[in-house]
């Protein structure tokens, strides 16, 4: 009988939760499976900077058509001098993967499952080398990461020549507009999403616990048990702030 967690796992990878997020173009409504080690980076979970480092394992539950694929990874939370404004980064582009003829075992946080691994042949060089995320302490501290899978079977020399210039600009990447230009738009087969957040505090702002951290008066990060500051909830907080001074001036007049 198969446990609580692989059904969760499944129903997942089926695309029943995990795809490309809401509003990103062009989209997919098919999950790619993602792993670091063994935690998983499905639908918007919050995955920990340090095991990002090294490029994740991607798979499908279900076998792809195709006999070739290209993977995109892409930062839809750069920080610019504007914010909330963001801008974008391309953190991976990777032709030439292949993916098993037949399922092989695919353990993550959720359980193990069966799943079609893509790999990458040994002397295929990526279009831009795989970034590890590692948001600054800056808003927006939380960064969202989308990959999407391409099916490249049927790709004109042209199209590859397009994504490989594309992949030279990472600021301002914009997958709909790139994949358009090599032909390739309709040909998005797959995708995921997942968070990875920097715990704060903000550039230039004091933590609202002095006690943790280097003992400065700034926190130089969080324990385990901490929840990650988003940059709303720093708003959130000053906000609050000056309401409660207004509300002692107040009553300091009435009086």
């Amino acid at each position: 009988m198969q446990s609580k967690s692989l059904i969760a796992l499944a129903a997942s990878a089926s695309g029943a939760l995990a795809a490309t997020p809401p509003g990103f173009e062009p989209s997919s409504e098919t999950s790619l499976l993602v792993t670091y080690g063994n935690v998983a980076a499905l639908d918007g979970a919050v995955v920990e900077k340090d095991i990002t480092q090294e490029p994740p394992t991607i798979a499908t539950q279900s076998k792809l058509d195709g006999t070739s694929f290209a993977i995109l990874m892409i930062d839809l939370d750069i920080p610019t001098d504007n914010p909330p404004e963001t801008n974008t980064l391309l953190h991976w582009l990777q032709t030439g993967l292949t993916q098993s003829s037949s399922a092989v075992p695919f353990n993550a946080t959720q359980g193990s499952t069966s799943a079609f691994v893509f790999s990458v042949p040994e002397d295929e060089d990526a279009f831009a080398e795989y970034l590890g995320p590692a948001p600054p302490a800056r808003i927006p501290l939380s960064h969202e990461y989308t990959e999407i899978i391409v099916d490249t079977s049927d790709a004109s020399e042209d199209g590859l020549s397009a994504l490989k210039a594309a992949a030279a600009n990472r600021l301002g990447f914009n997958a709909q507009d790139v994949l358009t230009s090599a032909g390739l738009v309709d040909k998005v087969v797959a995708g995921n999403f997942f968070n990875v957040t920097n715990p704060g505090p903000v550039e230039g702002t004091k933590s609202s616990n002095s006690t943790t951290g280097s003992g400065n008066g700034t926190n130089s990060g969080s324990s385990p048990s901490q929840s990650p500051v988003t940059g709303a909830a720093v708003s959130q907080r000053v906000s609050a702030s000056l309401l409660a001074t207004m509300m002692v001036g107040v009553a300091f007049l009435a009086l």
